[in-house]
């Protein structure tokens, strides 16, 4: 069997390769599962340079946890599986203020009346209408405030406060990522909720008129005037949308730091 010296690789060579693979293996599920970036637009080679670039700074700034002595064994397994539970934690969280984003969007398409789509479209389940708009929305404010640089910057000052995945199970961690679901159901019902009262009272007056008149037709005239009139409040209500947007990637920030950093 030919070792590595007499194939000409460097010395040392062997343990860098190691500790670049493991140290990318959590930075490498959090970019694989992010919004956009985990899905087809993005090719596997760019993810796998962009988590190996991420890898190589964190070994370069001393902060990479040692890798274990073998990973062909039962102790290797479980540091990989740790390392990739952190990288889909953090990814978790960057989805829940995306979920912000796409239920807020799904709950004001539904009373604008645009949800009909989704009863006749043969094609997929949901025809997100709103949603999709309000998660470009959202992209636009993560990479314009540089929300992308901070989760970056989180996820590597995590080797060194969170070097295994063992302190990923404290009751107080676990806690604080089972309440992201319901702070990011929170953030979408407040970003909904000044389009979604004025629409409330132009179905009540719709409701209002069609139990004065019963000869009104309330799907010929309800329909197009509740989708007028939430077109017209849209634009009026984006800055607000903006504001709440941002104010949930901020509070994701916070809460991704506190589970990851323990503080």
């Amino acid at each position: 069997m030919i070792t590595p010296q007499e194939a000409g690789v460097p010395p040392g060579i062997e343990a860098f390769l190691l500790a670049l693979i493991f140290t990318s293996l959590r930075t490498g599920a959090a970019l694989a599962l992010l919004p956009a970036l985990g899905g087809q637009l993005i090719p596997v080679r760019v993810r796998i340079g962009l988590s190996g670039a991420v890898g190589w700074l964190v070994i370069g700034s001393g902060q990479a946890p040692a890798p274990p002595q073998e990973l062909l064994s039962l102790a290797g397994f479980a540091a990989i599986a740790g390392e990739l539970l952190i990288g889909l934690a953090a990814a978790l969280a960057l989805h829940t203020a995306f979920a912000v984003a796409l239920a807020a969007g799904d709950w004001l398409a539904q009373s604008m009346g645009l949800g009909f789509a989704q009863l006749i479209d043969p094609t997929t389940p949901q025809a997100p209408v709103l949603s999709g708009l309000f998660a470009m929305l959202m992209w636009v404010l993560l990479l314009t405030g540089g929300g992308h640089l901070v989760f970056l910057d989180i996820l590597v000052r995590s080797y060194a406060a969170l070097p295994s995945a063992a302190a990923l199970f404290d009751p107080g961690r676990l806690s604080a990522i089972v309440g992201w679901g319901g702070y990011a159901l929170a953030s979408a019902f407040v970003a909904a909720l000044p389009m979604g009262a004025a629409l409330l009272l132009v179905n009540l007056s719709i409701g209002v008129a069609a139990r004065s008149a019963p000869q009104l037709n309330l799907f010929s005239i309800g329909f197009p005037m509740m989708l007028l009139i939430g077109l017209i409040a849209l634009p009026l209500a984006l800055p607000a949308l903006s504001a709440s947007f941002q104010g949930a990637l901020t509070g994701t920030q916070t809460r991704l730091a506190e589970v990851l950093l323990g503080g």
